[in-house]
């Protein structure tokens, strides 16, 4: 074999490999008809005709307690989430949004070390401040006494992690192995910008603006619908045979809009359970 067909030879299989990656690619009808769903879902709950803040209550109902004594308000109008969930789902959204403006998405690896003890302590500080809570309302011995401030910044913390090791567990089930890994942060002060922004929606939402409820609300809940779907395109992904073959984003459009749909119907469901529940109980 001589230097022209072994360099023909070479192209045939990157252009097998290439036609095999692509093989799971948005661009079909199956893509088309899920998204079309998608659209026909976030259209009927935008013309149904009720005020925003109502409709946002209702379809929370099934992942939060909605007490107003642990939530914060905007304009008299309270906000869909409680303190802590409006942090927590608030930071989803941020450092998701974040990851993606500066292309960090798709890389297989958190960080160093030191980024991962971070990512940990900061979750962590969300459940101990959680259990503080619990047990303040229960009336047992505890060390503080939790309010709506330590729960939104907890939750702020345990958001940003939450974002990043999600993003991180779908690249590595999405993407081929890589050698080296890539990473998300290679050092903690590259965490200083999710955070930064975190801080100003923090500052926003503890301020209690009326026109602060859209952006509040828009991204909260939103980070609710981007975890529950990012929890959910992983067994996609390894169901739908997608998993170390995605090589570019196009190829997650299929597999994400299907987890979205589910996502969907897990909060309709949880929702309308709860309020069942409650209506049956308030029958009584």
């Amino acid at each position: 074999m001589n230097e022209e067909q072994i360099v023909a030879q070479a192209q045939q299989r990157v252009a097998a490999r290439r036609a095999q990656h692509a093989a799971p690619s948005g661009g079909n009808l199956w893509t088309k008809l899920l998204l079309g769903l998608v659209g026909a879902v976030l259209i009927a709950f935008l013309l149904y005709p009720a005020p925003l803040p109502q409709k946002l209550f209702a379809a929370m109902g099934g992942v939060c307690g909605l007490r107003p004594s642990h939530s914060y308000f905007a304009g008299g109008v309270q906000l869909p989430l409680e303190s802590r969930m409006t942090g927590m789902y608030g930071g989803v959204s941020i450092t998701l949004g974040w990851l993606l403006l500066t292309r960090r998405l798709g890389a297989t690896r958190p960080g160093t070390p030191a980024v991962i003890a971070l990512l940990a302590v900061m979750f962590l500080s969300m459940v101990a401040d959680g259990v503080n809570s619990t047990m303040t309302d229960l009336g047992l011995p505890h060390p503080y006494s939790s309010t709506n401030m330590t729960r939104i910044v907890t939750g702020l913390l345990s958001g940003v992690s939450i974002a990043i090791i999600l993003a991180w567990i779908v690249a590595a089930v999405a993407r081929p192995p890589e050698k080296p890994p890539t990473l998300l942060f290679a050092a903690p002060r590259a965490l200083l910008a999710p955070l930064g922004l975190c801080v100003l929606f923090g500052l926003l939402v503890v301020s209690q603006q009326p026109w602060g409820y859209v952006p509040i609300a828009l991204l909260s809940v939103g980070g609710i619908v981007l975890a529950l779907a990012g929890a959910l395109l992983l067994p996609v992904l390894l169901v739908g045979g997608w998993s170390e073959r995605v090589t570019a984003p196009r190829q997650l459009l299929t597999p994400g809009v299907l987890a979205l749909l589910f996502a969907f119907a897990v909060l309709t469901g949880t929702a309308a359970l709860r309020w069942s529940v409650v209506g049956l109980l308030d029958g009584r």
